[in-house]
């Protein structure tokens, strides 16, 4: 198979080594001294395992890297310490939670994960934010499955992972085969024993050129023909009134139906059922 040329890489920030408390911007002082600069080293962390990304997958051949931003802030990433060569998507209100993806893209590479919500001893899982979960046609689902399922209806593989060791193991049971590479090993939700970021950031350079070598023998994830029921559980009831299409199942649960994956999640997230498939 001929290498691939572009690449889409999706970034969080819970998975990043040094990591392991939440993002302090809705702290009461995350404006104040301490808060920013807890979120300053954050931002530092991210940004170098991100580099590292694209270092390693331009030095396999890539020419063409599109990095989200995609924590929930949407302007995580230092863009001045960005190394040259790549372009990045960030910023709130976006269009869909994947913007710029495309079926031009040959993989799909995943930066600073997380596993998701409930996962025993892992750092900071969560699916899209606490207290909620996820199912996907009746089994639970975290935010890198998400993301794959809508690169794979695009024809796009997922490739690669780096995050916390049980983000990496969720990965690696969606997609046999799947490079990863585990920069910390979570002990409980806000705790890790973790690589230092010189150490992670190697790790993450050296696997993400064996994900691009490898990207001809992983299928894109995709679900079966047919409808598809995405559910979404929160510990506190949901309102009164719900999103257009949202089906109440109990006071905690409500359900969206689509004819595809694509279809289900963009009207369960952003209200757009009918958001185009990419060309």
């Amino acid at each position: 198979m001929p290498a691939i040329k572009s690449v889409y890489i999706m970034t969080d920030l819970e998975g990043v080594a040094g990591i392991d408390d939440w993002d302090p911007r809705h702290r009461d002082d995350g404006a104040q001294a301490r808060g920013v600069a807890d979120r300053a080293e954050m931002q530092r962390l991210l940004t170098g395992e991100v580099n590292a990304a694209c270092e390693g997958l331009l030095a396999a051949g890539v020419e063409e890297v599109l990095v989200n931003d995609g924590h929930g802030a949407g302007r995580t990433i230092l863009v001045e310490e960005l190394i040259p060569g790549v372009r990045i998507v960030r910023g709130l209100e976006r269009p869909c939670w994947l913007p710029g993806l495309s079926p031009r893209h040959g993989g799909l590479v995943q930066v600073g994960m997380h596993a998701m919500a409930k996962t025993p001893n892992a750092c900071l899982c969560h699916s899209m934010s606490l207290g909620k979960i996820y199912r996907i046609n009746g089994r639970e689902m975290g935010e890198m499955e998400m993301a794959a399922l809508l690169a794979g209806q695009l024809g796009v593989p997922w490739i690669f992972t780096s995050g916390d060791l049980y983000a990496c193991r969720e990965s690696e049971r969606f997609v046999p085969g799947i490079v990863t590479a585990a920069v910390k090993e979570g002990l409980n939700l806000n705790c890790a024993i973790h690589l230092t970021p010189a150490d992670a950031r190697k790790l993450i350079r050296e696997r993400v050129q064996e994900a691009v070598a490898k990207a001809g023998e992983l299928a894109p994830l995709t679900l079966g023909p047919g409808p598809v029921t995405m559910e979404i559980q929160r510990d506190e009831p949901w309102p009164a009134e719900l999103r257009h299409n949202a089906e109440r199942v109990d006071a905690f649960t409500i359900r969206y139906v689509g004819a595809s994956f694509w279809q289900a999640f963009h009207q369960a997230t952003v209200g757009k059922p009918d958001l185009p498939l990419p060309k």
